[in-house]
């Protein structure tokens, strides 16, 4: 349960870094660039997997609260394997990132 509300604050984190500081006005241009390698696509990538990291902790935080009352084992194991697997993906592609 904590763990959940972990990668909860972290996707939150991630998300409102690029979106607040992920985009800089140069004094030559008029538009705003991305910070990283001044591509678009690696801004939009970072909030892509925020928002995604976000949705799928709530969804999980939800799963966790009713794991309890889940009265097949096999269930419940699969629960836990996909919350494992989302996490372990999510940090790996939050990695790639940065």
């Amino acid at each position: 349960m904590i763990d959940d509300d972990l990668k909860l604050v972290f996707a939150v984190v991630v998300f409102a870094s690029i979106t607040a500081e992920g985009y800089v006005n140069s004094s030559t241009e008029n538009q705003v660039k991305c910070v990283f390698n001044r591509n678009e696509g690696a801004c939009h990538y970072g909030v892509g997997i925020g928002v995604i990291s976000f949705l799928a902790c709530i969804a999980f935080l939800l799963a966790d609260a009713f794991l309890p009352s889940m009265s097949n084992a096999q269930e419940r194991k699969y629960v836990v394997m996909a919350d494992l697997g989302f996490s372990g993906e999510t940090f790996l592609k939050s990695f790639v990132c940065r």
